[in-house]
């Protein structure tokens, strides 16, 4: 924006239970206020405002619409000149699996073209074939004018990440005058082994056709874990590809958080040989312990079942 002569585009939305990162910036732009209480004072310029989570959404408005209008709400009160940027993870994983309605992207997109905001989608977790597209954003056809990715695109056997920019964005950064020039580098970037390794990775992702089989078994892991919805403690089910989440209420009335019975699950799973990550709850923004369930793409389909097999039994050993 400095290069476009509108220097005062400096503030940066992400959302509420986001997840973007353990780095100055990155850690501010996080919408979860565990990640904060030991490195405050944050970076300033950095604001949250709710995020597209149908299962507590209480607006009036549809809530892919009504989240939308809550941050173009935020936008006009900040002033639309002084924000730079939204950034979004397509599905919110660390926050807890949380998977928009499909009206949400298409509308933020638009909003964003509307105030002369940059889109950037944080891929880190969704990217390379984890909900059944090569990028999540993929699903709701939405062009960014950034993506962070990282993670999937080496399958993590070397630490690999980057930045994908639009050809407006790459446009302005290249021919900017030699006085407004980038002028950083890393030490690391462009690392080839780790470049030849993401290379290689991705040829065998698509050779073996894993984004399809992430879709198709993605499909399965959903349905049979959607059959735990008649457990009392179960209070939601979501997903999208090879990501899903459970998460766990003391009340399907009152949707009220089972803050520490996660602890309770994990320690069922582990016994029964199931790693896998449990968000931790909050009363305030509420979210219940969530059991974030991501098997690797390749998985075969009876693991799968025995997956889905070890949730239900360590949700209900862990809640009597």
């Amino acid at each position: 924006w400095k290069i476009k002569g509108k220097p005062n585009k400096v503030k940066i939305f992400s959302r509420i239970h986001g997840y973007h990162g353990l780095t100055f910036g990155a850690m501010s732009a996080t919408g979860m206020a565990v990640y904060h209480k030991m490195f405050g004072p944050l970076a300033p310029n950095f604001l949250q405002t709710a995020a597209p989570y149908p299962y507590r959404w209480a607006g009036a408005e549809e809530c892919g619409v009504g989240a939308v209008a809550a941050l173009e709400a935020a936008i006009l009160k900040e002033g639309a000149d002084t924000v730079a940027a939204v950034i979004a993870e397509p599905v919110m994983g660390a926050g807890g699996v949380i998977v928009p309605p499909t009206t949400y992207f298409p509308a933020l997109r638009k909003l964003c073209d509307k105030h002369e905001v940059l889109l950037i989608t944080d891929e880190v977790i969704t990217g390379f074939g984890r909900t059944g597209k090569w990028f999540a954003g993929g699903h709701w056809g939405i062009e960014p004018d950034m993506t962070t990715f990282a993670k999937g695109v080496t399958s993590a056997y070397l630490p690999l990440g980057g930045v994908l920019v639009s050809k407006r964005v790459h446009e302005a950064v290249q021919n900017a005058p030699a006085d407004q020039k980038f002028m950083h580098a890393a030490t690391y970037s462009g690392h080839p082994v780790c470049c030849a390794v993401g290379l290689r990775n991705l040829e065998i992702i698509e050779k073996e056709g894993l984004v399809e089989r992430a879709a198709v078994m993605g499909k399965k892991l959903l349905a049979g874990l959607e059959s735990m919805r008649n457990i009392p403690v179960v209070g939601d089910v979501r997903g999208l590809g090879m990501m899903c989440g459970v998460e766990l209420v003391e009340s399907k009335d009152t949707k009220k958080p089972a803050i520490g019975l996660g602890a309770k699950v994990g320690k069922e799973m582990l016994a029964r040989g199931l790693l896998t990550r449990v968000r931790g709850g909050s009363p305030d923004p509420a979210i219940g312990d969530t059991i974030c369930v991501a098997p690797p793409l390749m998985t075969p389909e009876k693991q799968i079942d025995r997956i889905v097999d070890i949730v239900q039994e360590s949700v209900i050993a862990a809640s009597r």
